[in-house]
């Protein structure tokens, strides 16, 4: 909202990229809101004694965890729906709209790579890489008849105190009398196009759908490029519907069968302090695997695992 007001940024726009990104948040929070479901649902059972009657017919911890493991998978499938076909689609459209409204430049994506204006000049990225590298890039000229006049094409282009370096350029130039092909190896381009700009248009590695992460550490490996964050995005799709049914199974060991006057508020408190504490621990255990180079299949499913080893025990005993 620290942007509201610059440019065409209006209040209208904020809103609705808040109404785009909510998709990603609650992706994001399911772990949270399943284990306050679960305290709550399992706190008003134990409230008015159901859950005592429950144990009593000889229904123990392990029958009631496979139970609430089955309930568990309504919200494991309803995740995997939105981290896999909503979230990817609206946080592309709210930072492609976020873009339009807060820069002069107008960009997209296509199937056909990143398209951005820049005053009279548009330009096309086939290949955004990681460390402010593009490759593939065509620069379309137009003068003020709005006919095409130069065209470029650079197989290569680095950010670099506010220039573009483009390598291995070929540009063609257009005149009523001819067309000339020249080349060159480098050059550089003083374009308004900064890499900010190019970013406001791209969804974030843990924002991308499942087969796009793959398709895209696939490409970077391929081209020897660094895969840690896209690799750790990778195990945190997989790990998600197992960080919901450990949550859902840790609710269990909480709500307390003798514990019935508790306050169902002081239920859903205690849920949320217990999955915002594990959110944390995800978060710090993440950044501690990219900081020490942990391989992404550990750093991120350590936190569940032992979550999910933890609550196994605890409910075998």
């Amino acid at each position: 909202m620290a942007d509201t007001g610059k440019r065409g940024y209006t209040v209208i726009e904020a809103l609705l990229y808040v109404l785009l990104t909510t998709p990603r948040l609650a992706y994001e929070l399911f772990p949270i809101a399943a284990v306050i479901g679960s305290m709550a649902t399992l706190g008003l059972l134990a409230h008015y004694s159901e859950l005592v009657v429950i144990r009593t017919s000889g229904v123990s911890r392990v029958d009631l965890a496979i139970i609430m493991a089955r309930a568990a998978l309504l919200l494991v499938v309803l995740s995997i729906v939105i981290g896999e076909l909503i979230a990817p689609i609206s946080e592309e459209a709210a930072q492609q709209r976020r873009s339009l409204a807060m820069t002069d430049q107008i960009s997209m994506r296509t199937r056909n790579g990143y398209w951005a204006r820049d005053g009279g000049s548009f330009i096309n990225i086939r290949k955004i890489l990681p460390g402010n590298r593009v490759e593939d890039v065509y620069i379309y000229e137009f003068d003020q008849d709005n006919k095409l006049r130069t065209s470029i094409h650079a197989q290569d282009a680095s950010y670099a105190n506010q220039r573009w370096l483009l390598k291995d350029i070929e540009q063609t130039s257009i005149s009523n009398e001819k067309v000339s092909i020249q080349r060159f190896k480098q050059a550089e381009w003083p374009s308004l196009l900064a890499p900010e700009i190019i970013n406001f248009v791209l969804v974030q590695p843990q924002y991308l759908s499942f087969f796009g992460l793959l398709k895209y550490i696939d490409y970077l490996r391929q081209n020897v490029l660094e895969t840690a964050p896209f690799e750790q995005a990778l195990w945190k799709k997989i790990i998600k519907p197992f960080s919901i049914g450990a949550m859902v199974l840790l609710a269990i060991l909480l709500v307390r069968c003798e514990s019935r006057f508790a306050v169902v508020g002081q239920r859903i408190f205690f849920g949320t302090m217990i999955g915002i504490i594990f959110h944390i621990f995800d978060q710090i255990s993440g950044h501690l695997g990219m900081v020490y180079s942990i391989p992404a299949f550990i750093s991120v499913t350590a936190p569940t695992v032992l979550l999910l080893g933890t609550v196994a025990y605890l409910l075998r005993r």
